[in-house]
């Protein structure tokens, strides 16, 4: 059995913690989060799978009294730094739901921390784990529709819907707090943007609306890959229903990943929708089978450190209307 501990205990955490459960080989060994009332309804779940666990209101608290071997992360985005470094300097694996950090410098020491301590740290990009995306991968470094010429990424996340009160948006959804609709949707498809591509990000220019100067809901930004790649990324959390579009333009043809499908066209050829593989386990499974299995995970908190550079000149550039080169 893998001891994990839950650190951070609102409505995202129940979901990953369902996910958990399913596995027969985890026990949840301490439930931490500031409201002491949040982890006693975490709790509730857990007794639903015949499962107990102590809750807590400070997460050193867990860590010395209940020793996991693994910590989830489920907090505020600002939060995730301070959990990640404690857990990590405790002997723990750590499993962050997205973003890894909310500035490069902190996401450095995170995964500087984790190799020095030969720890595993997995990021919740489950983008990374959509058939579509992972077929997409796949025939784009295979060479099917040729050199890649330009991206074009959108999500709409009917996010603003929810809190029609703009002026109480950061008070309802504190998670938002790190950055807004980018950092909260956002840096799901810029991951699957770089990791799709196989590209880091050279250099970007970004425009952003904002509900109250902390929190933005709309961002556009234009980028260079490594290669020279032009790419394009639109968000927006005003919206009716959602969807994530990539598409990528080759000089053969052109890709179009969604959600759910696929589709693919070669020259003149009618446009077809390939067969995709099959559901792979969720990003919570990948997490537990990467550390008794002994191997990486699907999304390694090493290979998140160009998205949160990204997310964090996509920022900078739309602060300061200036272009941002990224190192």
């Amino acid at each position: 059995m893998l001891r994990i501990g839950i650190a951070g205990c609102g409505r995202v955490a129940r979901i990953h913690l369902g996910r958990l459960l399913q596995r027969g080989d985890v026990e949840i060994v301490g439930l931490t989060d500031p409201d002491v009332s949040a982890s006693k309804s975490a709790g509730e779940i857990l007794a639903t799978h015949g499962q107990q666990a102590p809750c807590f209101s400070d997460h050193k608290e867990l860590l010395s009294k209940v020793t996991p071997q693994a910590i989830a992360v489920f907090a505020p985005h600002r939060a995730h730094y301070r959990l990640a470094m404690d857990a990590l300097q405790a002997g723990c694996h750590v499993f962050i739901e997205k973003p890894l950090s909310t500035n490069s410098q902190e996401a450095d020491d995170i995964v500087n921390l984790a190799r020095g301590r030969n720890r595993v740290v997995a990021v919740g990009h489950q983008y990374r784990l959509r058939p579509s995306l992972r077929e997409a991968r796949r025939l784009i470094s295979e060479g099917a529709i040729g050199p890649i010429t330009l991206v074009a990424a959108t999500l709409a996340a009917p996010w603003l819907a929810k809190h029609q009160d703009s002026a109480d948006a950061w008070r309802l959804d504190p998670k938002l707090a790190g950055g807004g609709i980018l950092a909260d949707v956002g840096d799901h498809l810029l991951d699957a943007l770089l990791w799709s591509t196989g590209q880091p990000a050279a250099e970007v220019a970004a425009f952003q609306t904002r509900v109250n100067p902390a929190l933005d809901v709309v961002t556009a930004a234009i980028m260079r890959l490594a290669d020279g790649t032009p790419a394009t990324l639109g968000l927006t959390g005003i919206c009716g229903s959602p969807l994530f579009e990539i598409s990528y333009f080759g000089e053969l043809g052109h890709i179009k990943a969604t959600d759910l499908r696929l589709r693919m066209s070669i020259g003149q050829d009618p446009e077809q929708e390939p067969a995709l593989p099959g559901e792979d386990e969720t990003i919570d499974s990948d997490f537990v089978t990467a550390i008794t299995q002994n191997r990486a995970p699907c999304c390694p908190a090493e290979d998140v450190l160009a998205t949160v550079r990204l997310l964090e000149a996509i920022a900078r550039s739309a602060t300061s209307g200036q272009v941002v080169r990224l190192a």
